[in-house]
Parts: C-alpha cells; structure tokens; sequence
C-alpha cells in the first residue's frame, strides 16, 4: 500500500500539471486562432491520435502486469522491456508510412498534409515514453518528473510563438516536441541508470507482444479511436467550426479524466499483483476503489454542469456560446467513464475476463459511429457530445451486467461462515 499511495500522489502531482498546462493555453489557442483554425488544430490532434494509440498499443494493459509479476527478477524485466519497445518501434514505424500515404489518398487530409506529419513526432514521443515499465516497478518518480518540465515548458511557448490565426503550425510543432523531448530524456535517464540489460530481439520475437496483446488492444484501442473520431467525424461532416465547438468541451472534459488517471493507474499494478497472490485482499481494494473513485467523478460531474456557462466565458468568450451545451451533453461523461474503468480495466482484466471485455468495447464503438452518423448530421456538435454520453453509459452498464453474469459481486462484501462444533 506505501509504494500504492506514493505513486498515486506522484500521479497526481504529474496529472495536475499535464492537465493545467493545456487549460492555461487553452483560451488563448482558442480565441487567438479562433473557432475554424482551432478546429482545424483540434481535428488534426484528433487524427494524430490514432497513430499515438497504435504506438502504445495497451502496453500499459499488458506489459505493466508482466513487469509487475517479474519487477525482482532482472533478466526476465530486461527482455520484456526489449521485447515491448521493439513491438512500439515496428508499429510506430508502421503508422509513419501509412499516414503518409494516407494523405496522398484522400483530399481532406491533403490539405494538412504539413500539420498531421508534424504531428506525427508525438507518436514517436509515445514510443520512447515507457510508462507501462515505470507503473510495473512501482517507480513512477522519475518518469513523472521529465514529463511535467516538457508540459511545463509547453506554456510559455504557447504564448510567446502563437499569436496569429496562421500560427497554427507552431501550435503543432510545440505539441509534437513536449512527448518526442520528455521520451528522449527519459530513454537517456534509464540507460545511465542501468538497470535494464541490453536484449537482443529479432522482428518474430518483438511481434510477440502484438500476438499477446492483441485482444485487449483491439477493445481499448477502439474506445480511444471513437473518443478521437467524434471530432474528426464531427470536422468532416459539420465543418471546422462545429469541431471547433466540440473540441472546447471536449477538452475540458479530458482534462477531468486526466485528473482521475492518476488513481487508476496508480491501482491497476497493486490490482493485478493482488489478484496472483491475495484475491480476498484484491476484491477489498476494489470496494474500496468504488466508494473513492466514484464519488471524486461525482463531484467532477456534477461542477462541469453547473459551471458550465461560467467555464465557457472565462475560458472561450461569447464566440464560443455553443460549446455550453456540448458541456452539458459531456458533463456526466467522466462519472460513466470513471464506472467503467472500475468494472472494466481493473476488476475484468486482472480476473482473465479479457474477451468479454474486448466484446462489450467492440459493441460499443459499434454504437457511438451508428449514434453519431445520425446525431451528428442532425444536431451538429450538440448531437456529437449526446453520443459521447450515451455510448459511456451503455458501457458502464453493460460492464456492471458481464460481472454479474459472471458471478463477481466485488461490491458486496463475503459473509463470513463458521464451521460447525462437532
């Protein structure tokens, strides 16, 4: 529980700056490139993140429970450290050449060809960023401190290099350089620190990775190509003002999932070790999580649908009056996402439930693309964020009736029984 709690605050000392330097630059980007160029960097970052999620391809899902099991064993940690980066470089690899062909193809992308090859660097900063090896030893210290300087530095370049609507380059490329400059430095810092033995890997093992992770890539990564394709849909059907509208609301809904990260992170490991060697121990944790963990988004929801007219003419002025409603649509968006990483991510994974939570994931990006396809067209940015709330809510419940199924009833506490006197 000690290295449980320290991670935790280190996480959330780490997430509060990742997440306030992007609210403090957030109004100026918004209202200096306005709402059609904001838009236009919004869906670009959106169509960006594909790449960055194929890179990371759930290694924080798969690889940290392997390195968490093996954290003593050094000869065992070194080759699947080798193994996983190999894995993120062969994609990563990948990714580049089929953005780039991707912008010859279609037109739309064509024309920021420039914007999205800039920004393509944040994938390759996703690949030199092994977080799921530093959640697996329990040390996320250092990782932490790399990461909060680049986001830190990311502020005053905002305002000092973007002060024109055509700017929005230099928005990119400061983008692209906080995770491309933190992985090159971490990558630095574990080499000197010299505890992981160089291994040698061939292109048939580094798929390895790919082949045993695959199921759980598929489902989560579909969650976050959905949460990424409201924008760029919503862009490509709507215009660049409407993903303009979203992606405002949007961004501060992030940021409230930002600031909840750091628990679940902090508690997948400790989750995971405990199912191996304690599961009584692991299902009281768990009770413990859903009383903590739910009522921090409750909270979280509830001031983003009250402060929502306040938050939007602070942050945004009146140009921006349509995203209160998207604000609105989204506010309960973190509660439901909160709930399904707790029945999801960190009760199902660790019990091996992995296929039937592959499946309700499948299922529901099924549901956002057919419920945005309509919303979207009918109601525009409002439409897109009714989506985003339906489609989290579906899934927490249908999470919560899997388990049931299933029989796990974590939150419910085990009545205890007495054997019988002779």
């Amino acid at each position: 529980m000690a290295s449980f709690k320290k991670n935790f605050a280190i996480l959330m000392a780490l997430q509060v700056s990742t997440y306030l330097a992007p609210l403090l630059t957030l109004p100026w980007l918004a209202r200096v490139l306005g709402p059609n160029e904001y838009g236009r960097l919004s869906f670009a970052l959106a169509f960006t993140a594909y790449f960055i999620t194929l890179t990371n391809f759930s290694f924080s899902l798969t690889a940290t429970p392997k390195i968490s099991i093996n954290r003593h064993d050094r000869t065992i940690r070194s080759r699947i450290f080798w193994e996983t980066i190999s894995a993120q470089a062969l994609l990563a690899f990948g990714g580049f050449f089929a953005l780039l062909a991707l912008t010859f193809l279609v037109p739309q992308l064509a024309k920021d060809r420039e914007l999205l090859l800039t920004g393509f660097g944040m994938a390759v900063g996703a690949m030199f960023i092994p977080t799921w090896y530093f959640q697996g030893v329990e040390d996320l210290a250092p990782l932490s401190g790399f990461v909060f300087v680049g986001r830190a530095l990311s502020v005053p370049a905002m305002y000092l290099f973007v002060r024109h609507r055509d700017d929005v380059y230099i928005a990119m490329l400061i983008n692209m350089l906080v995770p491309l400059l933190s992985g090159i430095a971490i990558c630095t810092f574990l080499y000197f620190r010299d505890e992981i033995d160089f291994v040698a890997v061939s292109i048939r093992t580094a798929f390895r990775p790919l082949r045993e992770g695959w199921s759980v890539f598929i489902a989560t990564s579909l969650v976050e190509i959905y949460a990424s394709s409201n924008i760029v849909l919503l862009t490509l059907m709507a215009g660049n003002v409407a993903g303009g509208y979203f992606a405002a609301g949007d961004k501060l809904i992030r940021a409230s999932l930002g600031m909840l990260q750091p628990l679940r992170t902090a508690a997948y490991p400790r989750i995971n070790f405990l199912m191996h060697h304690a599961r009584d121990d692991a299902f009281a944790f768990l009770r413990k999580m859903f009383v903590l963990q739910g009522s921090i988004a409750s909270l979280v929801s509830l001031c983003i649908f009250f402060a929502a007219p306040l938050a939007v003419k602070l942050l945004y002025g009146p140009q921006y009056e349509p995203t209160i409603h998207v604000l609105r649509w989204l506010a309960f968006v973190p509660l439901m996402s909160s709930l399904s990483d707790l029945f999801g991510v960190q009760t199902m994974l660790p019990l091996g439930m992995s296929s039937a939570f592959s499946r309700v994931l499948i299922g529901s990006v099924v549901l956002n693309f057919g419920l945005l396809a309509v919303l979207a067209k009918l109601f525009g940015e409002q439409g897109a964020a009714a989506t985003a709330l339906i489609v989290e809510t579906s899934i927490a419940a249908f999470m919560v009736l899997t388990l049931q199924l299933e029989g796990v009833q974590f939150i419910k506490r085990p009545v205890a029984t007495e054997s019988a006197e002779p």
